[in-house]
């Protein structure tokens, strides 16, 4: 399968979120999933306190390949103070998620974009609250 590895990972900024929505794909597998990798995180380097949402509407196959760099790609937006979620996910790629324990690891839904993104905004509403009066405190 043929694809441009320029145009990967769509990112779009929606207040404080970014979302990553793979094009051009339906598997990430070997031939796909080491330039989705390096796309994702050189976006993520690019500012501090990166807040991700992969989309994964157009994704049918995940290799296990594609598992080691969801997780590279969370610790990358940890790292930066952020912190990354997946959503749009199939009912076969959430059961994999399951199968492995990644839903454990990071936040896994099957919602659509919107609802991600509304819940995601909300987290991080209040973990700045949070973090906020932890301050206040000290």
């Amino acid at each position: 399968m043929e694809y441009n590895s320029a145009s990967l990972v769509h990112f779009a900024n929606t207040g404080d979120i970014t979302v990553g929505t793979i094009e051009n794909t339906s598997m990430l597998d070997g031939s796909t999933v080491v330039d989705f990798g390096s796309q994702v995180i050189a976006h993520i380097e690019k500012k501090d306190e990166t807040h991700l949402l992969l989309n994964f509407m157009h994704v049918q196959y995940l290799s296990s390949a594609a598992l080691t760099e969801l997780i590279r790609i969370n610790d990358a937006a940890k790292a930066t103070g952020g912190s990354m979620r997946v959503c749009n996910v199939s009912a076969d790629i959430e059961k994999v998620f399951k199968i492995t324990n990644f839903d454990k690891l990071f936040d896994i839904h099957s919602e659509t974009l919107d609802q991600c993104l509304t819940r995601y905004q909300r987290a991080i509403s209040l973990k700045r609250e949070e973090d906020e009066w932890s301050n206040r405190k000290q």
